[in-house]
């Protein structure tokens, strides 16, 4: 997900964070994008995070 949110949008900053448990969670400038565990447990596509930074 890091890479094809740098290879969109290069001037962002990435930062990977292991997470808890399975935790799969992409927040942005403090705002949650996508939560794993509140999404039906599922991964997001890379379209639905990238939607979200235009």
């Amino acid at each position: 997900m890091g890479a094809a949110i740098q290879k969109a949008h290069p001037a962002a900053e990435i930062q990977l964070q292991p997470g808890g448990r399975g935790d799969f969670i992409v927040t942005v400038d403090g705002k949650k994008l996508w939560d794993k565990r509140a999404m039906d447990d599922e991964f997001p596509e890379h379209d639905q995070i990238l939607s979200q930074l235009r």
